[in-house]
């Protein structure tokens, strides 16, 4: 059984029509970036209050 990919390293390859195409470099599938979840970033400088 093959392990899920989480698209965390992607790479803009096209935009057509306001819309950016992506690939995942580590398993190869395009998508649209749209489709991505948004990821949580940390803001350190939050923290530091």
């Amino acid at each position: 059984m093959q392990t899920p990919c989480y698209h965390s390293r992607t790479e803009v390859i096209a935009r057509r029509d306001g819309v950016d195409y992506v690939r995942c470099v580590d398993c190869g599938q395009v998508f649209e970036a749209e489709d991505l979840e948004p990821v949580p970033v940390r803001d350190d400088d939050a923290e530091e209050s």
